[in-house]
């Protein structure tokens, strides 16, 4: 007997990069394109977006040849090139080929000033009506230092949620960039309660995380500020330290290397 091709099982032959048996799935039932499933706790997500959020470039390929809609959009108004630059950035080069439209928000994360000059210049809004987020904040997450230089020139907004994304991304010249334009550094996200602080504290040693930290304190965040659910940056350090303490030592060192941090600057829970 065969098994019935559903949305979910398609979903696990794309994610274990199962190329023929998707080409042969999508090519008797190319309805199964568009259906929409549910990742991460959001709806919407097409095949063609769950095979670029795994990394499966062969199996993207077979979708977009098969009929998959590279424009396709998320409950949170994702395309899967939004998923690739979010999440797996090689994926970039081949969605271009094969037919994706960088839109504004792509062009501010690619640092692709041009495209973003012309978009603006056609009418583009500063925040993208549809997944809400500035561009901004997009140019901010992909470390786009001369697309957020600009986009400050043409008047965003330096308080929409950039130096979070700046200092989860662990990008520190777009930390002080923004900070120099005047970015509230005790901002907190609307939904988290979480500030710049937590954002740096959260995304983990890697990288410029302890000079992002010593210059988000050195504007005068507050240390000891808490999240909506009560966590400290100290409290966040803490947890990732004790995380890794028995199966990644240099992360655990890292994470305690921020707590010390912030001790040193007045942390006290």
């Amino acid at each position: 007997m065969t098994t019935r091709m559903t949305s979910q099982r398609l979903g696990r032959l794309i994610a274990a990069g199962e190329v023929e048996t998707v080409r042969q799935a999508v090519g008797s039932s190319t309805g199964l394109l568009g259906r929409g499933v549910e990742r991460a706790g959001q709806g919407g997500w097409t095949p063609l977006h769950v095979a670029v959020a795994e990394g499966q470039g062969d199996v993207v390929r077979v979708l977009v040849e098969a009929g998959a809609d590279l424009a396709a959009r998320t409950e949170h108004n994702r395309t899967p090139l939004h998923i690739a630059l979010q999440h797996s950035a090689a994926l970039v080069p081949l969605l271009l080929e094969l037919g994706a439209v960088i839109d504004a928000p792509s062009a501010a994360y690619l640092d692709d000033v041009p495209r973003l000059t012309e978009l603006l210049d056609a009418g583009a809004a500063l925040t993208d009506p549809l997944s809400g987020v500035d561009l901004l904040s997009w140019a901010a997450l992909g470390g786009a230092d001369a697309a957020a230089k600009f986009l400050l020139d043409r008047g965003a907004d330096v308080d929409g949620g950039a130096l979070h994304a700046a200092a989860e991304g662990g990008h520190v010249d777009l930390v002080r960039m923004l900070l120099e334009a005047g970015a509230d550094v005790d901002r907190r996200d609307p939904d988290s309660g979480r500030a710049p602080l937590h954002a740096a504290v959260a995304a983990g040693p890697g990288g410029d995380a302890l000079e992002i930290v010593r210059v988000l304190l050195a504007a005068g965040a507050d240390v000891d500020a808490t999240t909506s659910d009560g966590a400290s940056a100290l409290d966040i350090s803490r947890v990732g330290a004790a995380r890794h303490r028995r199966d990644d030592a240099g992360q655990a060192t890292g994470h305690d290397a921020l707590a010390e941090l912030l001790v040193a600057h007045g942390a006290t829970g």
